[in-house]
C-alpha cells in the first residue's frame, strides 16, 4: 500500500484539492445555487427539465441530516465537492492508460484543479460538477473500449452518459460523441445496446412529466424536455454578447477577473503585489516552456479515434457555449478535453502544467476562492433582509431573481414578497401605486457596480425606455437605504409620494 502510494502520490494532490475546496466553500451562493438548494429543502419542482435530478439527489441527501444544525445549502455544497475530487481521479485513471509519467499526471491534476472554472462550480451548489463527472466517466468508458474493445465498456459508457443527462441536458454531447464512436464500431450488438441503455433518458422524462400533469402525450413530453428555451430561460444568441462574453468567459475558465478584485489590490496593497508577481512568475515559467514541446506521433489506431472523438466533444461543448452567449458553465469541460488531448498529442510538458497550474493556483487562491469564501461580494442579501423587514412594500430591483431566490431559501417560501423588474413596470401600475400611498423601494439608480461579466451583458441588452415610469420619475425617488459589498455599493431609494407626478 505504501509503495502504491508512492508511486501514485497524485492521490494525495486531489485529496489537497478537496480539502482546499471544502475550507473555501462559497459564503457567496450564486442565485441559481439558492433556487437549487430552495427546490432540495421543500421538495417543490424538484424535476426541473434542465437538470432533472439535482435537486433530488439534494433532496435524498439531506433527509437524514435534517436534524442537524448544518447551513443546508453548506451540504450541497459539499455534495459537489466530492464529485469535484471524483472528477480528478477519473481523469487520473484515464492518463494511466495513455502511459504518462506520474510527475505528468500529478502536474496534470494541479492545472485542473486550480482553473477557475471548475473551482467556482466546486464549492458552490450549482449543477454542473455533477453532469461534469458522468461525462468524465463515459469518456473514460469510451478510452477503454478502444484500447480492449469490451461489451461491457459500451454498457457503462451508455450508463454513464444517460444518468448524466439526467442531471444537465448539456451532456447530450458525449452521448452523442460517444454512440458514433460505438456507430463506427459497425457492431450490431453494440449499437442496439447502446441505444437500449440510453432509452433511459426519455423514459425517465416521460414519467416525470406523466407524475406531473397526470397525463402524457408527445406535445406535453416536448414541452417540458425543452422548457427552459420555449420560455427564454436559457439564453439564445444576441450577437453584441457572443464575442466579448465568450471570450471573458473562455479567460475565466482558467482565472478570475472581476472588478471586486481592484478592491482587495487596494486595500491589501503588499499582499496582492506578491501574490500577483508569484503567479506571474510561475506563468512566465510554463510559457517558456511552451516553446520546448515536441509533437508525439499517434501510432496506434485507437489513440487516432479517442483523439477525434475528444475533438468532436471540444467543438461541440465549445460550439454551444459560444451560441448561448459565452455560457461560462458549458465551458468547464474545455480543460479537461485541451489535457487529455496535450497528453496524446506533446511530450515535455510536465513543466508547462506545472507552471501554469502554480500560476492559476496562486492567483485563484487569492483572488477567487479567498474571496468567495470570506468576503462579501454583493449586496443581494441586504435586500432580502430589507424585504423582511419591510414585507408590503415594493420592491424594484436589478436582480429580481437574486432576491427572490435568496428570500425563498431563508424562509422556505416563495412568492411572497413584491419583487418586479424595472422592464416589468406600466405607467398604469406605477400610477396606482402611487395612488394606494405604497412604499416604492428600487436599486436602479446610483450606487458602485463592480464590472464582471453580468454588468457587461446588461450594457449590451439594455433597453429600458426614457419613458419607463420608473426612468420618467426619477427626480421623485430619495436615497434611503446604502449597502456595501466588496468593491461595491447599493443604493436603494424610495418614492416620495408628496412630489406630483
Amino acid at each position: 500500500m505504501i509503495n502504491y502510494l508512492k508511486k501514485n502520490y497524485s492521490w494525495f494532490i486531489i485529496a489537497f484539492f478537496g480539502i482546499i475546496y471544502f475550507i473555501f466553500l462559497s459564503n457567496n451562493p450564486t442565485s441559481d445555487a439558492y433556487s437549487n438548494a430552495f427546490y432540495s429543502l421543500t421538495g417543490k419542482e424538484m424535476f426541473r427539465p434542465h437538470h432533472l435530478l439535482y435537486s433530488v439527489l439534494g433532496y435524498l441527501v439531506y433527509l437524514p441530516l435534517k436534524c442537524t444544525s448544518i447551513e443546508p445549502i453548506k451540504i450541497f455544497q459539499c455534495i459537489n465537492v466530492i464529485f469535484a475530487m471524483a472528477c480528478l481521479g477519473v481523469i487520473k485513471i484515464m492518463m494511466l492508460r495513455i502511459n504518462c509519467k506520474e510527475s505528468f499526471i500529478a502536474f496534470a491534476i494541479i492545472f485542473l484543479g486550480s482553473c477557475f472554472g471548475f473551482q467556482r462550480f466546486a464549492i458552490d451548489n450549482e449543477c454542473y460538477i455533477i453532469p461534469l463527472f458522468f461525462t468524465l466517466l463515459a469518456i473514460n468508458f469510451v478510452q477503454s473500449f478502444l484500447i480492449k474493445n469490451k461489451f461491457y465498456k459500451v454498457i457503462l459508457c451508455a450508463l454513464a452518459c444517460s444518468i448524466g443527462c439526467l442531471f444537465h441536458q448539456i451532456v447530450i454531447f458525449a452521448l452523442i460523441s460517444s454512440f458514433l464512436v460505438v456507430l463506427f464500431n459497425k457492431r450490431l450488438k453494440y449499437i442496439i445496446s447502446f441505444i437500449g441503455i440510453s432509452l433511459i433518458l426519455p423514459i425517465t422524462y416521460a414519467l416525470v412529466v406523466f407524475i406531473e400533469k397526470g397525463s402524457f402525450s408527445i406535445s406535453l413530453f416536448m414541452s417540458f424536455v425543452l422548457h427552459d428555451y420555449t420560455t427564454s430561460n436559457a439564453e439564445l444568441p444576441i450577437l453584441n454578447n457572443v464575442i466579448v462574453l465568450s471570450v471573458i468567459s473562455f479567460i475565466r475558465t482558467f482565472i478570475q477577473v472581476h472588478g471586486y478584485m481592484f478592491k482587495i489590490v487596494s486595500s491589501y496593497p503588499l499582499i496582492s503585489i506578491a501574490v500577483i508577481i508569484i503567479s506571474l512568475t510561475f506563468f512566465v515559467y510554463g510559457i517558456i516552456h511552451v516553446f520546448k514541446l515536441k509533437k508525439r506521433s499517434l501510432i496506434l489506431f485507437q489513440e487516432r479515434r479517442f483523439v477525434r472523438y475528444s475533438w468532436a466533444m471540444l467543438i461541440l461543448y465549445f460550439g454551444f457555449a459560444v451560441f448561448s452567449n459565452g455560457n461560462a458553465e458549458f465551458m468547464v469541460i474545455i480543460p479537461f478535453l485541451l489535457i487529455l488531448l496535450a497528453a496524446y498529442y506533446l511530450t515535455h510538458i510536465r513543466r508547462v502544467l506545472f507552471g501554469l497550474g502554480l500560476f492559476m493556483f496562486v492567483w485563484n487562491l487569492y483572488f477567487a476562492l479567498i474571496p468567495m469564501g470570506y468576503m462579501k461580494l454583493n449586496c443581494n442579501k441586504d435586500i432580502v433582509d430589507l424585504t423582511i423587514k419591510e414585507p408590503k412594500a415594493i420592491y424594484i430591483l436589478k436582480d429580481k431573481a437574486a432576491v427572490e431566490n435568496i428570500y425563498a431559501y431563508q424562509q422556505r417560501k416563495e412568492n411572497t414578497i413584491n419583487t418586479y423588474k424595472i422592464s416589468e413596470i406600466t405607467q398604469q401600475q406605477f400610477d396606482s401605486w402611487v395612488k394606494e400611498n405604497k412604499v416604492i423601494y428600487t436599486d436602479c439608480f446610483g450606487g458602485k457596480e463592480v464590472t464582471s461579466r453580468a454588468t457587461i451583458a446588461e450594457t449590451y441588452t439594455n433597453n429600458i425606455s426614457s419613458s419607463n415610469p420608473i426612468i420618467k420619475n426619477q427626480k421623485s425617488f430619495k436615497l434611503k437605504y446604502k449597502f456595501t459589498s466588496n468593491g461595491g455599493e447599493k443604493d436603494i431609494w424610495t418614492f416620495i409620494s408628496n412630489f406630483a407626478i
